[in-house]
């Protein structure tokens, strides 16, 4: 799927899990496009749509978080803001999203290292939002944001690879270690282990369908360890 055209089913599929429907199709074949995609056949990326979307992103969340948080000082507004557009969370939402699936990539690309996948798929994903703009205007751009936005209760304490990174910096003077256990299942569906070490001491464990998502819940874990020994050995 990711080296040829998009078929009308799967893009279908796509605006049935974003909950918006194109009335310009191309807008959202273009947020697809990856650049090594585009050198190949001779058409447009989605670099442009990124930059877009981006922007639109960052104020959606300002404006949310806002709201959200009316007694929160600007301090800590920008703190949640970047938790909320970081690489990390952008991403755990275009896998929500199977947003890879559609995701259209050159050749070299497509065997590229997985290391790479991340920027690559966070890169569409604001192309999307560019593109949904475009398409249906700020309050389209925005209700589909939002809707991602909550499913998110508690975004003070979503962070959790950071905050167990503060706290062992704080207490120990060293950071967490996290170490890929087991891996399983087919390929469309893997799912990984991954522990999150103190030098040997393992803290918490945690799984996942990416490794990013099984070290968040090993993170998750390991503050509430940490927190119920009261940070003893």
């Amino acid at each position: 799927m990711t080296n040829s055209s998009l078929k009308q089913d799967a893009l279908g599929v796509f605006q049935k899990a974003i909950n918006y429907k194109f009335k310009n199709i191309n807008l959202l074949q273009n947020a697809l496009t990856h650049k090594s995609y585009a050198s190949e056949h001779t058409q447009n990326s989605n670099e442009r749509l990124e930059f877009l979307g981006d922007s639109v992103l960052s104020a959606c969340v300002a404006g949310y978080l806002y709201n959200a948080y009316p007694h929160n000082e600007e301090g800590k507004l920008s703190k949640l803001k970047a938790q909320v557009v970081s690489s990390q969370n952008l991403f755990l939402w275009a896998e929500s999203l199977n947003l890879e699936a559609v995701i259209r990539l050159g050749k070299a690309e497509s065997r590229s290292a997985s290391r790479l996948k991340e920027a690559i798929i966070c890169d569409a994903f604001e192309a999307v939002i560019g593109a949904i703009f475009l398409d249906g205007g700020y309050d389209s751009a925005t209700r589909f944001i939002i809707s991602l936005l909550e499913t998110q209760s508690d975004f003070e304490n979503q962070d959790h690879k950071s905050a167990l990174q503060e706290v062992l910096q704080k207490h120990y003077k060293t950071l967490p270690v996290y170490k890929l256990v087991k891996e399983h299942g087919p390929d469309h569906e893997k799912k990984f282990e991954v522990g999150v070490y103190l030098k040997n001491r393992l803290l918490g464990s945690g799984s996942g369908f990416s490794k990013k998502e099984a070290q968040i819940v090993a993170a998750k874990e390991a503050l509430n360890n940490l927190k119920s020994t009261k940070m003893g050995e």
